[in-house]
């Protein structure tokens, strides 16, 4: 608990440096705000505002209030802006290196969401920040670079107010100065002025002019130099840019150098908007590097308080350094804690998911084991059925068969003996038939109940067998016609199988009972959907009404829906019988 007192103690410590400058309704808000969003945003338009007041140390305070608002985890446009504002609070306190280095985070930052004009704002303030160094032709690579991603289309509103052409242009225009290209630096400025002036740029005019009296100074062209620092000045006053107008003055110094007495009246009037307005401490310490290099041959006290002065602002920056690293470290453990939360939480999650997977895991292996279990017991039942089917197979051929065999036999010996009458023999005869019959009947069923004549084609054949011999030796000539689908090895149940045979069979007799065709033509085939299709036509004489099957029809049709299939009975020029009923996959 000490620790947090003594946080929020340093803190309000830190925020009464800038007692002097009014409190943005921003700040005020920050402690309404109920959302995080809220708070972060409204920390840092209050950084923003402390920033173009020139309270530099306010505005770092409300800088790193945000930094400790922002989730690690999330990289958006806010981080951008964050390493932007802060590139430039170091830039004004002369740490240029430090600059460069969080202008480069912007950078990564802005390559990461993809966002060309923060890639822009990046390379403008590395390139202001390697300028300082006297990096200068690194400084014009870097000023290309954001040149080349500034985009051409006018960019949404933003939290943080982003460089434009004329920053662009102006800062090439240093460079060339600094390469000693004046010529080059005239045509750039130039192009910067133009994109001030449209763009009614506050800091952009006042910057652009000054940059102009500049160009003229390097060519000791000192009145042109004089007009341009003056109009600047003006400007500046207007925009209420304090910094810049501080450095018209240093400028104007150095044009009336000849001068002693003008440059002591520009010199005081520098020294008098200090003491009236707030000047970041590296305009301060550039007005009084001029003014030492142009007063040094006037009075003795001047020089000495002009030393002082620079002595004591390289002495804050030395100390603001240092203050800044126990910033940056503070800074980097929150953000590792912050990390380290959050790599904690995503472990704790991953831990959540794999013992989550291992559940699912056992339960899944535990119901492919029943799975197993069920098939295996299935199995086994359908292996004890197959078993018993095969024995009453057995059974039905070798005892029922053998037993019905010996009925034929012994009633076509009675048949022919010399001591049978005519009524014996006819009531024989029926035995015969029926005793053939009921043969005929095992023997489909049997072979209904064979695994082995599950396809298409055993069927075919047994069917064409079963027709050949029925027909044989009758008045009814048979034409057997298989299409070449046929030929395809569909797989057709015992039952099926079973249902379909009796259900032709019925056909077959009602033709030779009742038909008085002298042709049968079978047609087989298969129709789309895999379904198989009989046809069954003969030339007789037809049928009146469904009397002609008397119950055979009831059965024919109930035989049918057990297969799923359909039926139809046509009677034009004879009788067309259709019948097609779905089939399996094929082998």
């Amino acid at each position: 608990m000490k620790f947090q007192v003594l946080g929020w103690f340093l803190f309000c410590f830190q925020v009464v440096i800038a007692q002097s400058v009014p409190k943005p309704l921003s700040e005020t808000k920050f402690f309404a705000s109920k959302t995080s969003q809220a708070k972060i945003l409204n920390a840092f338009v209050t950084a923003e505002y402390y920033l173009d007041n020139d309270a530099i140390d306010a505005s770092q305070v409300w800088l790193n209030t945000t930094k400790d608002l922002l989730n690690p985890a999330i990289t958006d446009s806010t981080d951008c802006f964050v390493h932007s504002l802060q590139s430039e609070l170091f830039y004004y306190n002369g740490l240029f290196q430090f600059g460069k280095d969080e202008a480069r985070k912007e950078i990564d930052v802005a390559q990461k969401i993809k966002d060309s004009l923060l890639m822009a704002d990046g390379y403008f303030f590395v390139s202001i920040n390697q300028i300082e160094l006297a990096d200068y032709h690194n400084a014009q690579q870097s000023l290309w670079s954001s040149k080349n991603f500034f985009p051409r289309r006018k960019s949404s509103k933003r939290i943080r107010a982003v460089i434009q052409n004329e920053h662009i242009y102006n800062n090439l225009a240093q460079v060339k100065m600094k390469l000693q290209q004046s010529d080059s630096a005239f045509w750039y400025n130039k192009k910067a002025y133009e994109f001030a002036l449209k763009a009614n740029s506050r800091r952009g005019i006042p910057n652009t002019e000054q940059t102009f009296g500049e160009i003229y100074l390097s060519k000791k062209k000192h009145d042109s130099a004089a007009f341009y620092f003056q109009k600047s000045l003006e400007s500046a006053f207007k925009s209420q840019y304090y910094d810049i107008a501080l450095l018209d003055h240093g400028f104007l110094m150095e044009c009336y150098k000849e001068d002693t007495r003008l440059a002591e009246h520009y010199y005081h009037l520098g020294l008098h908007l200090m003491e009236k307005h707030i000047v970041n401490a590296a305009y301060r310490k550039l007005f009084f590097t001029k003014a030492l290099q142009i007063l040094k041959n006037t009075e003795k006290k001047n020089i000495i308080y002009i030393q002082q002065e620079i002595i004591k602002i390289d002495a804050n920056a030395q100390a603001k350094g240092n203050l800044y690293f126990q910033n940056f470290t503070d800074q980097y453990i929150k953000n590792e804690k912050k990390l380290l939360s959050l790599e904690v939480l995503k472990l704790k999650r991953q831990k959540d998911i794999v013992i989550f997977q291992l559940l699912i895991a056992i339960l899944l292996v535990i119901l492919l084991a029943l799975a197993v279990m069920y098939i295996r017991k299935k199995s086994k039942i359908n292996s004890t059925l197959l078993n018993q089917k095969n024995e009453i197979s057995k059974d039905l051929h070798d005892d029922i068969g053998s037993g019905i065999s010996s009925i034929l036999i012994h009633s076509d010996l009675l048949q022919k003996s010399e001591g049978t009458d005519e009524k014996q023999k006819f009531l024989l005869h029926k035995i015969s038939l029926t005793a053939k019959e009921v043969s005929q009947r095992i023997n489909t069923f049997i072979w209904s109940l064979d695994a082995e004549n599950n396809t298409l084609r055993d069927f075919m054949e047994y069917l064409k067998l079963y027709a050949e011999n029925l027909f044989e030796g009758t008045e009814l000539e048979l034409q057997f016609i298989e299409e070449a689908s046929t030929s395809k090895q569909f797989l057709i149940d015992g039952k099926t199988r079973k249902n379909l045979f009796f259900s032709i069979k019925e056909i077959f007799n009602n033709a030779l009972k009742h038909s008085k065709a002298d042709t049968i033509t079978i047609t087989v085939k298969i129709l789309e959907k895999k379904h198989l299709f009989i046809e069954i036509t003969d030339n007789g004489i037809g049928i009146s009404n469904q009397n002609y099957y008397g119950n055979g029809l009831k059965n024919l049709q109930k035989r049918v829906e057990e297969m799923q299939g359909s039926i139809s009975i046509e009677t034009e020029n004879g009788l067309t019988t259709k019948i097609a009923i779905p089939l399996s996959e094929y082998i």
